[in-house]
């Protein structure tokens, strides 16, 4: 916010006490002819109320000066000094009497000529100048028994407070200097504001940085009345750590018995600091200046509070709940308020009401807070307010609301925000969105739209005594037909145990997509090679659109038996390093080949995290996940049908069946693909689940054979998840296939072949 510097003139008229000469009256009648003074002093004031500081109006020495036909005649003095009133006999109504206290003047009684006298001239000694008064009186025509004249001393200096109206943080004036002041000035004030001519000038040092100030300093410099263009103000201050520099010209009219305020202000309505200089109207004239001993309080009783809403003791604020609020609050003030922009990070609404303006020293504010989720701490905001007919704002002029956090507590993925009650993750995602703590008396539910699956799931875990906490679990169905990448949603529900009464509604959202699986040995295997990006959805075959179950067919079958040109689609992609990019088989002069393949690629895709190249919830398997199917206690000739024993039994389990097929319709421009293999492997112990189907394009490993090696095309390249490197392969010649353990090299090209990553939550 903008802060600016503002130096507020308060010009202030003199105080004029009347009320001394009733006083007097009442006093024993004077002889005949006689007449007495009496002498008041007047206070520096501000905002038209009397402001003295400590010594200010003390009075050390008093003399009167009385002249008649424009000569010196008489000076009466010492008078007696003491108390607030002064008085003086006088022998003589007749001629100006002039009363100086705390300057002794030169003059010599029959020859000093009043107008010579006027222009005396007072000198500062080493930025010091005397706190010195003067009056004047008519004595002329001033007759009768008992005559009590009222004479009020006048200031002859101006005084500069400083105040500093930051409301927030830490404030540091390390170098303030008013530069240029006056040093000479008349004793006896004329028309107008005027200096001699050729006074001298020095610059006035109120801080440095072995000194600075942080703090109101009332009277920190005393000069004299000036008439003076040069005269500045130089100010380098520290605000909450940044540091502002300013130098601007002061009132070039300075003028006596005047308070001047150098006022630091942060205005709530600012950016960046501000130097501006404002001079005020004279005297009673400047009513822009509030009474800020009577700031703004709420009306309890005027305003229509909600439950849970609750008025600060000293009236000044407001405590909100943190759910929803819509409420009326009535301020109390004497003045009309001019409601100021509310700090958008409240989220805050806050309107007047229409047609009610200051009615019986109240004013009504409609007030909306939105519902503050789980994690939104707590936050203290201001409703700031401009007085009608005031340039400035007040920091005192102010309601805190002080909105309430909410008691629950949100972790891991799921984010809500003020304002904002839905996540959308626009992604598929599984398993643990996030975890709620609640209060000991709120629950948490969930529910769903007409015709929506149950895909979220609430499971409970133990807290601290008093709370009671939910995991969000998002969860898989396997080859889900309505996983085509449409929005699933959910609405979380908080609400009081007892009644369900105080819900908060909490949307959570993803994209559902999924892959065809089928499962063996405790693995839910994808039925296809990946295919074009191996990480987009987009590009895979996705359950909601499987060819053999469209077909009514395995996917062993469906191989078998489609056009040459769906099976050649399924089969020809392969993959190197960690692009993600397939690579597809083309006619490369005569030869079976890779587009794009680069025999200098250096990363394994073997080594590569399980998920690095597969789409969201799916991952490359691992040598143990083959070794359930492939780690045989003997070679696995996979040319012939037959069965074979795991060396490692899954779960007691170790006999998996297996059988092939071969195609020999497929060609890629002027190459035919003969003898192209598909094998398919079951456990005999679970025939209700359908077989793993085995196919893709042989490995590349040069740029000369392309992906033919050995007379044929069904060296096949697995892409394993195994940090060391490790994989498995088909090698041998078209009547020789076989399993063997092999991770190849990391230009060789694979065969993705993804599986269903862990999954807490199948519905």
């Amino acid at each position: 916010m903008k802060t600016r510097l503002y130096i507020i003139g308060l010009l202030c008229s003199l105080l004029f006490i009347s009320s001394c000469s009733d006083r007097w009256e009442q006093e024993e009648t004077v002889a005949s002819g006689t007449a007495e003074l009496c002498i008041s002093r007047s206070s520096f004031q501000v905002a038209g109320k009397p402001s003295p500081l400590s010594g200010e109006d003390e009075i050390t020495s008093l003399r009167a000066y009385r002249f008649e036909e424009g000569v010196l005649q008489k000076v009466y003095e010492p008078l007696s000094v003491g108390g607030d009133d002064y008085r003086l006999s006088l022998d003589r109504l007749s001629g100006t009497l002039y009363v100086i206290a705390n300057e002794e003047p030169a003059c010599e009684e029959g020859t000093t000529k009043e107008t010579d006298w006027l222009q005396t001239v007072l000198t500062a000694d080493q930025h010091r100048i005397s706190n010195y008064f003067t009056g004047k009186a008519d004595l002329s025509g001033k007759m009768g028994k008992a005559v009590s004249i009222p004479l009020a001393l006048t200031r002859g200096v101006a005084r500069f407070d400083f105040r500093i109206e930051v409301p927030e943080g830490t404030v540091s004036v390390n170098r303030f200097a008013v530069k240029q002041v006056a040093r000479q000035a008349y004793l006896f004030p004329g028309d107008t504001v005027r200096s001699p001519e050729g006074t001298a000038k020095e610059d006035c040092i109120i801080s440095t940085p072995d000194a600075p100030l942080t703090r109101d300093s009332l009277g920190i410099l005393y000069v004299y009345e000036q008439a003076n263009p040069d005269l500045s103000v130089s100010l380098e201050a520290e605000i909450n750590g940044k540091v502002y520099a300013f130098e601007q010209p002061l009132p070039s009219d300075i003028r006596r018995n005047t308070v001047y305020a150098i006022v630091l202000r942060k205005d709530v309505l600012q950016v960046d600091a501000q130097l501006t200089v404002e001079a005020w109207g004279e005297g009673d004239s400047t009513a822009a200046y509030p009474d800020l001993t009577a700031p703004p309080q709420v009306d309890a009783a005027a305003s229509e509070l909600p439950a849970g809403a609750e008025v600060t003791a000293g009236k000044d604020g407001v405590n909100l709940p943190y759910g929803p609020v819509e409420m009326v609050l009535a301020v109390a003030c004497d003045d009309e308020l001019e409601l100021l922009p509310v700090d958008a990070s409240a989220s805050l609404e806050v309107e007047p009401l229409a047609g009610q303006g200051l009615f019986e020293g109240r004013q009504r504010f409609r007030i909306r807070k939105p519902l503050f989720p789980p994690e939104q701490p707590p936050v203290e905001t201001a409703l700031r307010f401009r007085r009608k007919g005031m340039q400035y704002v007040y920091p005192e002029d102010v309601i805190t609301l002080r909105l309430s956090g909410n008691p629950s507590r949100l972790s891991g993925k799921l984010q809500y925000a003020v304002g904002t009650y839905a996540f959308d993750f626009d992604r598929y995602i599984d398993n643990e969105l996030g975890v709620f703590t609640l209060p000991a008396e709120k629950e948490l539910t969930v529910e769903y739209e007409a015709g929506e699956d149950a895909w979220i799931k609430l499971d409970p875990v133990s807290v601290r005594s008093g709370e009671g906490a939910y995991r969000v679990l998002a969860g898989w169905r396997p080859n889900d037909v309505t996983a085509n990448g449409r929005r699933q949603s959910a609405t979380l529900v908080i609400r009081n145990r007892a009644d369900g009464s105080q819900r908060e509604e909490y949307t959570v959202s993803r994209r559902n997509y999924g892959l065809p699986v089928t499962w063996m040995h405790g693995i839910w295997w994808c039925k296809y090679n990946a295919r074009g990006d191996s990480r987009s959805f987009e590009d895979q075959v996705l359950s909601s659109d499987d060819p053999a179950r469209r077909a009514g067919q395995t996917v062993f079958e469906y191989l078998g038996a489609c056009p040459p040109e769906a099976f050649f689609d399924l089969w020809k992609w392969a993959y190197q390093g960690d692009s993600g990019t397939g690579l597809q088989v083309i006619d490369k002069n005569g030869t079976a080949a890779l587009d794009g393949y680069n025999h200098q690629v250096s990363v394994h895709i073997n080594r590569l995290p399980a998920d690095a190249l597969a789409p969201e919830g799916y991952e490359l398997p691992s040598m143990e996940d083959f070794n359930r199917i492939f780690d045989a206690t003997d070679y696995v000739w996979v040319m012939w049908n037959g069965t074979h024993t795991l060396r490692t039994p899954w779960e007691g389990h170790s006999q998996v069946k297996r059988l092939q097929k071969r195609r020999n319709d497929v060609t890629v421009g002027n190459v035919a693909l003969p003898s192209l293999i598909l094998i398919e492997m079951w456990s005999p112990d679970f025939p209700e689940h359908e077989p793993v189907t085995w196919y893709g394009v042989a490995s590349q490993w040069n740029d000369s054979e392309g992906v033919f090696h050995n007379g044929h095309y069904n060296n096949i390249l697995f892409g394993v998840h195994s940090p060391e490197g490790t994989g498995w392969f088909i090698p041998g010649k078209n009547d020789a296939l076989y399993l063997h353990k092999n991770g190849g090299a990391a230009k060789d090209t694979r065969v993705l072949r993804f599986r269903k990553s862990e999954v807490e939550y199948v519905y």
